[in-house]
């Protein structure tokens, strides 16, 4: 807020420099946590992330957190959130949760497309 470019921003683009899980969108950022809805498909953790009260188990969800960040910390900004796919086609690829980089095998995500998911 403070820099004075607010009026240049339009959003952000995500998981562009290495690889998370796309995963499946939940209906709030915070759906998961607490151990809210365990057996929800959108709150699947292979990282164990929720357990650090981390929002952000999968892309969709981490667009999601940053969203609302975003939103509630500059007046009347929504951003739009780009999610680069180019390197997360294959879900769980990678053998730990710390290696997040040139996951080998991690294949090609989806299609560019302007038909997506907008919460």
């Amino acid at each position: 807020k403070s820099l004075g470019v607010t009026q240049h921003l339009r959003g952000f683009a995500t998981n562009v420099a290495g690889y998370q899980g796309l995963g499946e969108m939940c209906p709030t950022y915070d759906f998961c946590l607490n151990n809210a809805h365990p057996e929800h498909p959108c709150c699947a953790d292979p990282c164990s992330l929720l357990s650090q009260w981390d929002p952000s188990n999968n892309e969709h969800n981490y667009a999601l957190h940053l969203r609302k960040a975003m939103s509630e910390g500059i007046p009347d900004f929504v951003p739009h959130m780009i999610i680069d796919t180019g390197r997360n086609g294959v879900a769980d690829a990678r053998e730990k949760c710390a290696n997040w980089c040139n996951i080998r095998g991690a294949g090609v995500g989806l299609l560019p497309t302007t038909k997506t998911v907008d919460k």
